[in-house]
Formats: C-alpha cells, sequence, structure tokens
C-alpha cells in the first residue's frame, strides 16, 4: 500500500506553461496541484482527486469534474461558466467530497452542482445566476453577496448557511432547507419560489428577525 501511495505522489503538481484546453485528467491524483492562471477550457477532471488543488485565476468554462474530490481545493476568481461539478445520484461520496473548497469571486453562470457535497463551501460575490444546486448539500456554505438569480435549489440543504445580501430573484427553492439560515438583507421578489421551504425559529431572514417568514411564490 505505500508503493502506490509513493506512486501516487509523483503524479505532476506543476503545469505552468502546457497546453491544457480540453485535457483529460479523469481519475488522477492530483493532490496540492497547481492550476493558477491557466486555460482549461473543456478539460475533464471527473473523479479526480483533486484536494488542495489550486486553480485561482484559471478558465474552466464547459469543464467536466464531476464526482471529483475537490475538498479544500480553490477557485478563486475562476470562470467555471456551463461547468459540470456535479455528483452522481448512486456514486459512493466516503472518499470523495467538495468540503471546505473556495469558490469565491467566480463566474458560475449555468454552472452543475446537482447533488454535490458542499458543505463548508465558500461561494462569496460569486455570480451563480441559473446553476444548478438540485439536492446539493451546502451545510453552513458561505453564499454571502453572490448573485442566485434563477438558480435551481430545489432540494437543496443550506442549513446554517450564509445568503447575506445574496439576489434570489427568480430562484427556485421549493423543498430546500433553510433551518438555521440567514437571509439577512437578501433579494427576492414575486419571482422567487418558496414552496415547501423548511425553516425554523433559527432561521434569519431578509429584516435580519427570526420570525416571521417573508414566504412567497406564485399561484
Amino acid at each position: 500500500m505505500t508503493r502506490h501511495k509513493n506512486w501516487f505522489r509523483q503524479e505532476p503538481k506543476d503545469f505552468t506553461d502546457k497546453p491544457l484546453r480540453n485535457r483529460k485528467f479523469s481519475k488522477r491524483y492530483l493532490f496540492d496541484a497547481d492550476f493558477r492562471e491557466l486555460d482549461l477550457d473543456g478539460a475533464l477532471f471527473d473523479e479526480a482527486m483533486l484536494e488542495g488543488a489550486r486553480f485561482d485565476g484559471s478558465s474552466l468554462a464547459q469543464a467536466s469534474i464531476r464526482n471529483a474530490h475537490l475538498a479544500h481545493a480553490k477557485f478563486r476568481n475562476t470562470d467555471l461558466t456551463n461547468a459540470d461539478l456535479s455528483y452522481d445520484r448512486d456514486f459512493p461520496r466516503k472518499k470523495n467530497s467538495c468540503f471546505y473548497v473556495d469558490f469565491s469571486n467566480s463566474a458560475m453562470e449555468n454552472t452543475n452542482f446537482s447533488r454535490s457535497p458542499l458543505t463548508y463551501a465558500r461561494f462569496e460575490r460569486s455570480i451563480l445566476i441559473h446553476a444548478n444546486f438540485n439536492r446539493a448539500t451546502l451545510v453552513a456554505a458561505d453564499l454571502t453577496s453572490s448573485n442566485m438569480q434563477n438558480a435551481d435549489l430545489r432540494f437543496t440543504n443550506l442549513s446554517r448557511a450564509k445568503l447575506v445580501g445574496c439576489d434570489l430573484r427568480g430562484a427556485n427553492l421549493s423543498f430546500t432547507n433553510l433551518t438555521g439560515a440567514n437571509l439577512e438583507n437578501a433579494i427576492y421578489d414575486d419571482t422567487t419560489i418558496w414552496r415547501g421551504t423548511r425553516y425554523n425559529q433559527r432561521t434569519r431572514w431578509v429584516d435580519g428577525k427570526r420570525q416571521p417568514p417573508p414566504l412567497r411564490h406564485p399561484s
């Protein structure tokens, strides 16, 4: 087993000045790899081990990062437009997760996070327009000041998440778990769907109060 671990550590970790567009990294062991400031559009990282990897300032538009292990990875100021970071329903999650991953200040319009385990993830000031978080787990995640217009948050677990100043106009929060979440100064209107949304006495609403909830949805 030790021999295998040492072999894994021999994977290249610095990809500076290498052509990486549409490159295949599926199932590679790339712990702490340095992918900063690179063109990775269309790259494939499905089921790759990317714990601690750094993608700051890179472009990953239309990249496929499905079922990947992204714990503690950094995607700050990254373009992930139309990227796929989803998890399959039957994929075993004992070894792979996206816990503590940092997506702050990134562009993620139309990005797919369906079923992703994103506990403690950071999305501050990110663009998440039309992003798909259907059935994702975002427990204690930080989405402060993010633009989530028309995002799909159906059945998403946002318990204890920070949604302070978040733009939720047009977002679908049907059956979303908001227990203990903080939505202070969040922006919403009649296009925001709250059908079946779960909350409790610890949920903090737009006006900073804990009760009553300002839930509205189109009839």
